[in-house]
Parts: structure tokens; C-alpha cells; sequence
């Protein structure tokens, strides 16, 4: 279902909180494989233009085309069986190969990312969040970066305006 309105009335601004961050950031340090921290480190370091780029891509008509015909992303992106006939040097190939390599998959993203218990809105922020985590590590192959909680992930979510 397509959600109808921009941003929920009960969806709160999020705040930019650097020392809860770092906190977080030295928990990553000690354990580099928490991805939980780096939801925590980008909930409290907030990019500004975020809503604006939220808004920006829902209400174009690629993002509205998107809303309307996607489907869930997770699913298809872990269904790798499609992506195994794309041929080598594709970055569909590419992914594959990578999240195998690292034991990863769009499901355990997202059951990642719910650990964090934030409130859940029937909105185009929500799906427009959504959809950036749940492409997130296309984004390694697209930027280069690696796999690593602690150096990869900052940058890709940086470079992509994900969190």
C-alpha cells in the first residue's frame, strides 16, 4: 500500500546528539560486527537535508512510480537466484558476490535495524528510510567501499545521504 501522506503528525524530529554517538562509536570499536551501533551512531548524528531529500524524491515522479509499483526489497534483493544469471561484471553480480563474501542479507538488515525499537510510521518518510536502508549495501559496490561495520558503513551511508 502506498502511503498517502509526507510525514506522520506523530513522527518526532530527530535530535543531533554527537556524545550519544560516541558512545555508540566506541561500542562499534569493541565490537566491530554490532551493525546495531551504526543505526545508533546515524539516529543521533542526523543529516539535515534529509527531509528535504525525502520529500524531493517521493514527490517526483520516478519516486511516486516507485511508491506505487516497488516491490518489498528485501525479498527480491535476497532472492539471489535472478541475480546469479546476470552475467559476471554486472552490479547485480557484483552484490551477490559481496554479500555472500560477507554473510549478509537485505532480511538480516532490516531485522538489524528493528532491534533499535523506533516507532514505525504509515509514511513516505518511512518508505523513503526504508528504501534507502534496504538498498544500503548496494551501495558498497557502488562506492567501493568494504563490508566493514566500522569503515565501510559510515562512509557508504554518507556518500549515499542514507541516514
Amino acid at each position: 500500500m502506498t502511503p498517502t501522506i509526507f510525514s506522520h503528525p506523530d513522527r518526532k524530529p530527530q535530535k543531533f546528539r554527537p556524545f550519544k554517538a560516541f558512545q555508540h562509536f566506541r561500542k562499534l570499536i569493541a565490537d566491530k560486527e554490532d551493525t546495531e551501533q551504526v543505526f545508533h551512531i546515524f539516529e543521533n548524528l542526523p543529516r539535515k537535508g534529509f527531509m528535504d531529500d525525502a520529500r524531493a524524491f517521493v514527490e517526483s515522479d520516478f519516486g511516486q512510480k516507485l511508491m506505487e509499483r516497488e516491490p518489498y526489497l528485501p525479498d527480491l534483493l535476497d532472492d539471489h537466484s535472478w541475480i546469479d544469471a546476470l552475467p559476471e561484471g554486472t552490479v547485480g553480480h557484483a552484490y551477490v558476490t559481496f554479500m555472500r563474501r560477507e554473510g549478509l542479507s537485505a532480511a538480516g538488515l532490516v531485522a538489524e535495524a528493528e532491534k533499535m525499537g523506533r516507532p514505525k510510521f504509515d509514511d513516505q518518510v518511512q518508505w523513503y528510510s526504508n528504501r534507502l536502508r534496504d538498498t544500503h549495501d548496494l551501495f558498497h559496490i557502488l562506492t567501493g567501499y568494504g563490508g566493514s561495520r566500522l569503515l565501510g558503513s559510515p562512509p557508504v551511508l554518507e556518500t549515499g545521504g542514507i541516514l
